[in-house]
Protein backbone atom coordinates (compact mmCIF):
# COMPACT_ATOMS: atom_id res chain seq x y z
CA UNK A 1 0.00 0.00 0.00
CA UNK A 2 1.46 3.38 -0.94
CA UNK A 3 1.62 6.19 1.56
CA UNK A 4 -1.62 8.17 1.64
CA UNK A 5 -1.17 11.83 2.61
CA UNK A 6 -4.93 12.49 2.50
CA UNK A 7 -5.47 9.79 5.12
CA UNK A 8 -2.68 11.31 7.24
CA UNK A 9 -4.33 14.74 7.05
CA UNK A 10 -7.74 13.30 7.95
CA UNK A 11 -6.35 11.30 10.86
CA UNK A 12 -4.32 14.19 12.22
CA UNK A 13 -7.19 16.64 11.85
CA UNK A 14 -9.55 14.35 13.76
CA UNK A 15 -7.00 13.84 16.53
CA UNK A 16 -6.28 17.57 16.82
CA UNK A 17 -9.98 18.46 16.96
CA UNK A 18 -10.40 16.06 19.89
CA UNK A 19 -7.31 17.45 21.64
CA UNK A 20 -8.31 21.10 21.11
CA UNK A 21 -11.80 20.40 22.42
CA UNK A 22 -10.49 18.54 25.48
CA UNK A 23 -7.88 21.22 26.13
CA UNK A 24 -10.50 23.94 26.13
CA UNK A 25 -12.97 21.94 28.23
CA UNK A 26 -10.36 20.83 30.77
CA UNK A 27 -8.47 24.15 30.69
CA UNK A 28 -5.10 22.55 29.95
CA UNK A 29 -2.00 24.58 30.76
CA UNK A 30 0.25 25.47 27.80
CA UNK A 31 2.76 22.74 28.67
CA UNK A 32 0.15 19.98 28.54
CA UNK A 33 -1.39 21.37 25.35
CA UNK A 34 2.05 21.35 23.69
CA UNK A 35 2.73 17.79 24.89
CA UNK A 36 -0.64 16.56 23.61
CA UNK A 37 -0.10 18.28 20.26
CA UNK A 38 3.35 16.72 19.88
CA UNK A 39 1.99 13.27 20.77
CA UNK A 40 -0.90 13.61 18.29
CA UNK A 41 1.48 14.54 15.49
CA UNK A 42 3.99 11.81 16.38
CA UNK A 43 1.29 9.13 16.60
CA UNK A 44 -0.27 10.15 13.29
CA UNK A 45 3.05 10.26 11.44
CA UNK A 46 4.09 6.90 12.95
CA UNK A 47 0.84 5.28 11.79
CA UNK A 48 1.26 6.88 8.34
CA UNK A 49 4.83 5.67 7.87
CA UNK A 50 4.34 2.16 9.24
CA UNK A 51 1.26 1.65 7.05
CA UNK A 52 3.37 2.08 3.91
CA UNK A 53 4.63 -0.92 1.97
CA UNK A 54 7.69 -1.20 -0.24
CA UNK A 55 7.86 -3.49 -3.27
CA UNK A 56 10.24 -4.08 -6.14
CA UNK A 57 13.47 -2.95 -4.49
CA UNK A 58 16.52 -3.78 -6.60
CA UNK A 59 20.00 -3.83 -5.08
CA UNK A 60 23.55 -4.48 -6.18
CA UNK A 61 26.57 -5.73 -4.27
CA UNK A 62 29.86 -4.19 -5.34
CA UNK A 63 33.44 -5.08 -4.50
CA UNK A 64 36.04 -2.50 -3.37
CA UNK A 65 36.79 -1.73 -7.03
CA UNK A 66 33.09 -0.81 -7.49
CA UNK A 67 32.45 -3.79 -9.80
CA UNK A 68 29.02 -5.42 -9.46
CA UNK A 69 29.48 -8.91 -8.00
CA UNK A 70 25.87 -9.67 -7.18
CA UNK A 71 22.34 -8.35 -7.34
CA UNK A 72 18.92 -9.00 -5.87
CA UNK A 73 15.33 -7.98 -6.44
CA UNK A 74 12.64 -8.02 -3.78
CA UNK A 75 9.73 -10.22 -4.82
CA UNK A 76 7.06 -9.24 -2.27
CA UNK A 77 5.94 -6.31 -0.17
CA UNK A 78 7.60 -5.41 3.10
CA UNK A 79 6.63 -2.94 5.78
CA UNK A 80 8.66 -0.64 7.93
CA UNK A 81 8.76 -1.62 11.56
Amino acid sequence: MPLNSAALATSLSARLKINFSRGATENWPAERAADELAKAIADSVDAYVTAGRVAGVVSEVRNPANVVIGSAQQSGEVALS
